[in-house]
């Protein structure tokens, strides 16, 4: 039976982000019979690729199945770093060592430019370099890491540092750990604050942001694309499809290719400012080598714990399940909050790709920009960008990460596998194996 004393009263299940920057009803324009481009979902990707492209001269327009910025844009952990799915040296050994050089000077170059977006249109969105710790489930994934901080420091410079078990206590108040890694150059920031920058800055630029009209199909037209809704079809001359975890039935190509996982995140209480400057000194990103790893800060106003992560196999229908099972994850890293109340418990949806990279690429003339594995406050406006200056033709449009997605033989887009899976990894975490 679920401890209801976990929950503050009157615990909510939207995001807490949504309290400084509530979904904005965005008035849905009549459908023009004709836009430049076509830009399906209005995440960080669309919006970027949107800026983009509107201020290059182009008429825009986004489609939206719900309200503007539904999905993760709006909901996740707000870390932006220079970090892919796989390390320095595991993807040096799988693709070698010039590939992992061009990937990760290419995450660099993603988290910087995000950096630089926010500073240049004056996004007030809480942005911080507050650096991020990675702690050490098993003292063999802090050797790991080590190797891997050095061989980067050597191929491309790498601001960061390892810090021992016995130093722990000066990056993180908690003993969980066996040492880990503090990375300087990383941030974070609010995310639905960010997304709501982006949209007013897209709309200033003149282009047209249409929520509540889900795209149901896009088929080629002579040289044009049709694009159609649940009402008016609308010809584009090119179309992005930005909808990454959300990624429905009117993109089976892409669907095929990616594999949407929920994540879930709980805010605490407010917290007393000594707990919370002792348990995450510098409010600093934080996070952990789990194969279902945690991932978690402390809001910007230094007064709560937001803490996320996969609960489990089990939990992913159950939001007081599965923020029951993210509250016991978080006392076993921090145990002075084991009476802190849950006010907030939300998910959303991210999306892996079978080679766990980022991707954009043209297929068929259509653009398609979605799989950032875990990375997206970083990636996500980054490639929109990259895809947008596709479009226009730019030769500053390359990028490593623009090349083909893998397909899983059988695979059309629902995960069958995932629980199985995911409770296969929750007991490799539980037995640090």
């Amino acid at each position: 039976m679920i401890a209801e004393t976990v929950f503050a009263e009157g615990l909510s299940f939207d995001p807490w982000w949504w309290e400084a920057a509530p979904r904005r009803e965005v008035a849905a324009p009549p459908l023009p019979g004709a836009a430049d481009v076509a830009i399906v979902g209005s995440g960080y990707t669309g919006l970027s690729a949107a800026l983009t492209l509107a201020r290059a001269g182009r008429s825009v327009i986004v489609l939206e199945s719900r309200e503007i910025g539904h999905g993760a844009s709006s909901r996740n952990g707000g870390a932006v770093g220079e970090t892919l799915r796989h390390s320095y040296t595991a993807l040096a050994g799988r693709l070698g060592r010039e590939a992992a050089i061009a990937f990760y000077h290419g995450v660099r170059e993603a988290r910087a430019w995000v950096e630089n977006l926010v500073i240049t249109e004056n996004i007030d969105c809480r942005f911080a370099r507050v650096g991020r710790f990675v702690g050490a489930h098993r003292p063999a994934d802090y050797g790991a890491m080590a190797r891997d901080t050095e061989a980067r420091r050597r191929d491309i410079g790498f601001d960061a540092d390892m810090v021992p078990r016995s130093e722990m206590h000066r990056v993180i108040g908690s003993d969980a750990y066996h040492g880990g890694r503090l990375i300087h150059s990383d941030a974070n920031l609010h995310p639905a604050l960010f997304h709501q920058g982006l949209l007013e800055r897209v709309l200033a630029a003149g282009a047209t942001v249409v929520p509540h009209t889900p795209v149901v199909a896009v088929r080629r037209d002579g040289s044009r694309f049709r694009v159609a809704t649940g009402g008016p079809a609308l010809s584009a001359g090119a179309v992005i499809m930005a909808t990454n975890g959300y990624t429905g039935r009117a993109s089976p190509w892409l669907r095929r290719r990616l594999v949407p996982i929920q994540s879930q995140i709980i805010a605490t209480e407010p917290l007393p400012r000594d707990t919370v400057e002792r348990l995450v000194p510098g409010r600093r990103q934080l996070g952990d080598t789990r194969r279902l790893h945690n991932y978690y800060r402390t809001s910007p106003d230094g007064a709560r714990i937001l803490f996320g992560g996969r609960a489990g196999a089990g939990e992913l229908r159950d939001r007081r399940r599965s923020a029951t099972q993210l509250h016991r994850q978080m006392i076993g890293i921090f145990p002075d909050l084991e009476r802190a109340r849950i006010t907030h418990a939300w998910a959303g949806f991210i999306a892996y790709t079978f080679d766990a990279l980022p991707h954009m690429v043209e297929h068929d003339g259509v653009h398609y920009c979605a799989g950032y594995c875990g990375s997206g406050v970083a990636m996500a406006p980054y490639l929109g960008h990259k895809t947008a200056l596709k479009v226009l033709g730019s030769r500053g449009a390359a990028t490593p990460f623009d090349h083909a997605y893998r397909r899983m033989p059988g695979y059309t887009g629902t995960p069958w596998f995932l629980p199985a899976a995911v409770w296969a990894l929750s007991v490799r975490d539980r037995l640090r194996v």
